[in-house]
């Protein structure tokens, strides 16, 4: 019996960590409102780790509150309180990364009140980026300007 619940133990200890951990932007709902699951990579603490030069797979699950046409990524490093976009990312068109609740259809941009979708952008963090300890912005904006969904998340970017 200690052993099945030991093995049920870190299971579930396993499971809980393949998540990042990811705070409410300050325009955002809260977390819970979404229920959204978010993967940064293979980070799976607060204060991610960036590596220049790699690819950076984002992903996360939400639903979406309101009928939407269009979404923009809205993506930015904040340092010392002011916003950097991230190149190539910043203010693109959100539509190609957006799948249904399976993971594998695309959706594009049709979204539907109620219902669950999976977002997933893969993102190089290029080598011109500083050295520095960030505050990374992930939002997903509508044709109204409104956020659909965005979180926060501390990271560094390192060599």
């Amino acid at each position: 019996m200690q052993v099945a619940f030991g093995l049920l133990f870190l299971c579930l200890v396993i499971c809980v960590n393949t998540l990042t951990p990811v705070e409410k932007c300050p325009k955002g709902k809260s977390l819970e409102d979404y229920k959204l699951t978010v993967k940064v990579g293979n980070c799976k603490k607060s204060s991610c780790r960036l590596k220049k030069g790699r690819l950076v797979v984002i992903e996360f699950r939400f639903t979406s509150d309101r009928n939407v046409k269009t979404l923009t990524n809205d993506v930015n490093a904040i340092i010392a309180g002011l916003p950097f976009p991230f190149i190539g990312v910043d203010q693109t068109p959100a539509c190609d990364n957006m799948y249904e609740a399976d993971g594998r259809t695309k959706s594009g941009c049709k979204l539907v009140t109620g219902q669950e979708y999976v977002y997933r952008f893969p993102i190089k963090i290029l080598e011109i980026y500083p050295v520095i300890k960030v505050r990374v912005h992930w939002g997903l904006k509508a044709d109204d300007g409104n956020y659909v969904m965005c979180f926060e998340l501390p990271a560094s970017i390192v060599t």
